[in-house]
């Protein structure tokens, strides 16, 4: 099975927000390893799956907290 990875750059800046993006995107995204990287200038966020990373559900799930998300190339 391949895995999927999915990087993001976020305007996420603070842990108590990261964290509660984390528990909601693994909610939606069954058996994803997701974490943030505050500390990278870009305030990544890593997403990994062991199938296709549904890169507007993730985006609208940051949207909807109020905060932006851009896939990396």
């Amino acid at each position: 099975m391949r895995t999927s990875v999915e990087v993001f750059k976020t305007n996420v800046v603070n842990r108590p927000v990261a964290a509660k993006l984390v528990m909601c995107l693994e909610a939606l995204l069954l058996h994803a390893k997701v974490n943030f990287d505050l500390e990278d200038c870009d305030h990544i966020l890593r997403v990994e799956a062991p199938r296709m990373i549904d890169v507007a559900l993730v985006r609208d799930c940051i949207l909807r907290h109020g905060y932006e998300a851009e896939p990396l190339r």
